[in-house]
This record gives C-alpha cells, structure tokens and sequence, in this order.
C-alpha cells in the first residue's frame, strides 16, 4: 500500500512540476565569443564557456539540442553545448546577423533588409523573397513564433519612437509587417518560451515584449563576459508542453485509493 502512497505523490509532484515550467533559460552568444545561458527571471548565469572562435552575432538552437552560430565576418559554425567547443560550417555568403530554428528543423536568419534560408551543412544563406519590408533593418535577431510566423527586432522604421521596433515575417515569402516599438535600443537576442516573447540587449538586461504593440517590460539584469549579440530557444519551446489529459483523472483516482487504504487500515481484519 506503501507503494500506492508514493505512486499517488509522484504523480502530484509531475503536475506541479509541468506547472511551474514557465520559468525562461535562454541561451545567449556574446561578441566576446562566450555563450552562456541565462535565467531571464533572476539574472543567473548557469553555464558559460567561449569556443575560441570570435565574436557571435547570433546563435540557434533546434529541439534535438544542436546549435549553430554565426560569428562577425559571416563565418558559419556548428556548436557542441556539452562538449563546449565549436566546428566550422562555412561562410554564410551574405551579411545575416541572426538566426533561429524553425518548425521542421529549417534554419532561417535576417541581415539589412533580408530574410534568409540559411544551409545547416554548410552555412550557405539564400534570399527568401525580396525584402522583408521598407524600413526594416535586422536588428539582430529573430525568433520563432510558430507556423511560418517569425518575430524580428529592427532598428529603423519605429514610427519616430526611440529604440528598437518589433516586426513580424512570414518565413515563406520573407516578407514582414512593423508591431511597434519596443522602446529599448539594440534588442540583439529574442525567444519566445511558453508563448511569452523575451527580448536580450545589448546592456545584458532581459525584456519581456508584447507581440500585439511591440512594447518592452524590462526584467533582470544579468552579468555575462561581453556585450549580448544573440540568444536562442529550441522551436519546441514556443508553446507550454500540455500535460496530458489523462494525468489529473490518475492523479484524483491514486488519490482516492490512498483514501481508501487509510479507511481500510481502521477495520480490523476479521
């Protein structure tokens, strides 16, 4: 009966668990060559290594866990987090200053007014369409928002606000639409985690922004070797990962077992 017990709170304690996952750790890629990963509610750094290989103006990460940079001077790299050390891929042949993964493990990435496909073998980018939009100018990332939706940080166009302004591109036509301004200056890293959009800057500080109006909610600050140039999430991580429905009718029913086998310890045995 003992076991029925144990059963009962583990399985209460996987809910909980699935509950409080909304907590945001974002991988970010310095100019100082360093990537590290960082919780956006705190500051806390947790890992952080640099491979040796330059300056990163943007990273990605796909849900099987293997990242892929781009370094200043288009040089293209294929990133190992666990073993903390970085392989070249080839030169991106075009000027891209970020990158993320989309659905279906396709790399995509943004430069000037460009939208990118961007070759996972061997780093080679092709122009998807002919523009993102007039007065778009990458930034210097973009995240993945689902389906062909793609949110992107430009530092032109914000309608006469200061700071960097948010856009969103189609990742089949590359072709984008200005939200708003963010009212924040050089937004270098986004992701979005459990639906929630997360902005990095180059001040090392993290943002929350509104995807509707673009606006920015300053969060944390965060101590890291070398200003942000870059962040990224597995595409996975867009939307909360639903707890089955058959979970809390398991959970109700261990729990009236153990209801049961308490009432039955009272009765003697006959």
């Amino acid at each position: 009966m003992g076991n029925k017990i144990l059963a009962a709170t583990m399985i209460a304690g996987l809910a909980i668990t699935s509950d409080a996952a909304s907590a945001a750790t974002i991988t970010v890629g310095t100019i100082a060559g360093t990537i590290a990963t960082v919780d956006t509610t705190t500051g806390d750094i947790k890992t952080s290594f640099n491979p040796g290989v330059g300056g990163w103006f943007d990273i990605a990460i796909n849900n099987a866990g293997t990242a892929i940079g781009i370094v200043r001077g288009s040089g293209v790299y294929s990133i190992d987090l666990g073993a903390q050390s970085a392989t070249s891929l080839g030169s991106s042949g075009a000027f891209i200053n970020s990158l993320a993964f989309g659905n279906g493990e396709s790399l995509f990435g943004t430069g000037n007014n460009g939208f990118y496909s961007v070759n996972t073998t061997t780093g080679a980018a092709s122009l998807v369409g002919s523009g993102v939009g007039a007065g778009f100018r990458s930034s210097g990332d973009i995240a993945y928002g689902g389906g062909t939706t793609f949110y992107g940080t430009s530092s032109g166009n914000c309608g006469g606000i200061g700071g960097d302004c948010l856009w969103s591109i189609d990742s089949t036509t590359g072709a984008g639409s200005i939200i708003g301004s963010i009212g924040v200056n050089d937004v270098y890293g986004l992701g979005i985690v459990d639906g929630l959009l997360f902005g990095l800057s180059a001040s090392n500080a993290a943002y929350s922004i509104d995807t509707t109006t673009g606006a920015g909610t300053f969060l944390t600050s965060y101590s890291v070797a070398g200003v942000t140039g870059g962040a990224a999430v597995p595409p996975s991580a867009v939307t909360p990962i639903p707890v089955p429905a058959s979970l809390p009718l398991l959970t109700v029913g261990l729990g009236g077992l153990v209801i049961v086998a308490r009432r039955r310890r009272r009765v003697p045995w006959g």
